[in-house]
């Protein structure tokens, strides 16, 4: 795999409303990367798109990419077609890798079920629900199983691109190509890239009428007491019927609730962490920070240096 005359083949499977910038700036990424061998290892990437490509490209290639899609999760008119092409080229060890909801064309094969997977982690759930058979990973960004890799994120095709290198030509030309491109090495994660939005699509109106009082409520009124009055229901029937209605306890429906606004006060705003804690209703702030790097893998000093508001 390391000898200079290595040629790695990548194939990059073209669909209806696929990720147009993944594709060019992969192919961007691959050729940087033979820049940084100096030449003396060639890369060849190919985009396919129809039948009659498909059947032109049966011989083994060493890398397989579904690009995400930009309308969300997505059937390809020829799925028929790309799944066939993905086990042919799986069943002669080819890597397949599946870039954000691209995931979910790779699930159709059926590949990844017993598999550890990952896709953006506003679909994960729909993932996990569609193809129970996976074992959905959405606090990732990156999920290797040797053969099968899937990314979070529709930016993720640059971390899934440099991950490729790095297995195919070592550290060192995977660092040399992210200098190149001013980009950091593959991302662990996608936790600090998640925001929480309330399962709202049930027909629970008490529990709803709860969920509304919420999104409005001045936050020292914020408590599991409060919703349960909001709601109307006994608490035993709250408790059973929020929990099927938004597949989280109330406790942990609250957290994260209050953690997306601590968010939004360390984006905007200059007040102190010690205030924020106290706002939310921590009788500490360490209490807090435990909470907050739990949900966010990031403390909250580190979440504010990266994405607080600056004039500019």
């Amino acid at each position: 795999m390391m000898t200079n005359q290595f040629n790695l083949k990548i194939v990059i499977i073209s669909y209806s409303d696929h990720q147009q910038t993944a594709i060019n700036g992969l192919i961007d990424l691959f050729n940087l990367a033979e820049y940084a061998c100096n030449s003396f290892k060639k890369i060849q990437v190919k985009v396919i798109s129809n039948d009659h490509d498909f059947t032109n490209f049966l011989a083994k290639q060493d890398v397989i990419i579904i690009p995400p899609c930009m309308s969300g999760i997505h059937t390809p008119d020829n799925i028929g077609e790309i799944i066939n092409f993905i086990r042919h080229h799986h069943s002669q060890q080819s890597i397949i890798a599946a870039i954000c909801v691209g995931t979910f064309i790779l699930a159709e094969t059926g590949l990844l079920n017993g598999k550890e997977a990952t896709t953006h982690w506003l679909y994960a759930d729909t993932l996990k629900k569609k193809f129970p058979k996976i074992i959905v990973n959405k606090s990732k960004l990156l999920v290797d199983n040797e053969t099968l890799i899937t990314s979070g994120g529709i930016m993720s095709w640059v971390d899934i691109g440099l991950y490729i290198v790095e297995k195919f030509f070592g550290h060192h030309i995977m660092l040399k190509t992210t200098q190149f491109m001013n980009v950091d090495p593959p991302r662990d994660l996608q936790n600090q890239y998640m925001s929480f939005f309330p399962k709202l699509d049930h027909n629970d109106t008490a529990i709803l009428k709860a969920q509304y009082w919420l999104m409005n409520a001045d936050i020292h009124d914020i408590n599991v007491k409060n919703l349960v009055i909001q709601s109307g229901l006994e608490e035993r029937t709250f408790l059973r019927r929020f929990k099927k209605a938004t597949k989280l306890l109330p406790k942990n429906y609250i957290q994260n609730f209050c953690i997306e606004y601590a968010k939004g006060l360390l984006e905007t705003t200059d007040m102190p962490i010690e205030q924020i804690s106290w706002n939310l209703g921590y009788a500490n702030s360490s209490s807090f920070r435990k909470n907050f790097t739990k949900i966010t893998c990031l403390t909250p000093r580190d979440y504010r240096n990266k994405y607080k508001i600056r004039s500019r």
